[in-house]
């Protein structure tokens, strides 16, 4: 699926909640379902600054595509990050950086 595609995918998926209260459910599933990042990836240089929570991403290039990996203290948090690997995970650099 190309980047376009599995925005518009999540976009459906958050439209069929009337409650925001919902949204911040399925976020929280989201977070409870990512497996994590393992701890020799949580280190200074992977931590997202600026954020009030602590948000690790490790990122790696395999056979041309990246992969993403990510592990917050804060659930919700977690749960925006699962969504961030949903849509850039397995896809080139490329597509990542003209990405709307």
């Amino acid at each position: 699926m190309t980047i376009n595609e599995i925005q518009e995918d999540i976009i459906e998926e958050f439209a069929g909640f009337e409650d925001w209260m919902d949204k911040y459910a399925y976020l929280i599933e989201l977070g409870t379902d990512l497996s994590g990042l393992d701890e020799k990836y949580q280190t200074e240089s992977n931590l997202i600054k600026g954020c009030q929570s602590k948000v690790w991403f490790n990122a790696s290039l395999e056979n041309g595509v990246v992969k993403l990996e990510a592990d917050s203290d804060a659930i919700i948090v977690k749960g925006i990050a699962a969504l961030l690997i949903r849509v850039f995970n397995n896809q080139t650099p490329e597509d990542i950086m003209n990405a709307d």
